[in-house]
């Protein structure tokens, strides 16, 4: 329970970065020079969380706690990040807007699923 709990507090800084991630984009895109040193270091903060994921994911499959879906959705998401830190830095728009927008997707899909194992497992322990 308590690597779950982890994985989903993981998750939630993910989701919470990168629904910052696009409030400072619009910033960039009003002028706000300032929007844009945060959005990087936000991005890069995001590829080391994606990768914190990727390990909790694993070692939750390790121990049998997790579909074999849910460390295979966390290294696509690794990979997505990095792409996407890259099409960023190239000021690649046409990649980065819409592969941001799949990442966020990816990560809300786990949140929900982690929230959803929280839930079940708690529903066990007060039925034991």
């Amino acid at each position: 329970m308590a690597l779950l709990k982890l994985y989903r507090g993981v998750l939630l800084v993910n989701v919470t970065g990168m629904l910052l991630q696009s409030v400072l984009a619009g910033r960039i895109l009003t002028g706000n020079g300032h929007a844009l040193v945060f959005h990087e270091r936000t991005a890069k903060l995001l590829v080391i969380m994606a990768c914190v994921q990727l390990l909790a994911a694993i070692y939750m499959r390790l121990r049998k706690l997790c579909p074999l879906w849910v460390p295979l959705a966390s290294a696509g998401l690794v990979l997505a990040e990095l792409i996407e830190f890259a099409a960023g830095h190239m000021q690649n728009v046409a990649l980065h807007i819409p592969l941001g927008v799949a990442i966020f997707g990816g990560f809300l899909r786990q949140l929900l699923w982690s929230t959803r194992e929280a839930n079940q497992a708690r529903s066990v322990e007060v039925i034991k």
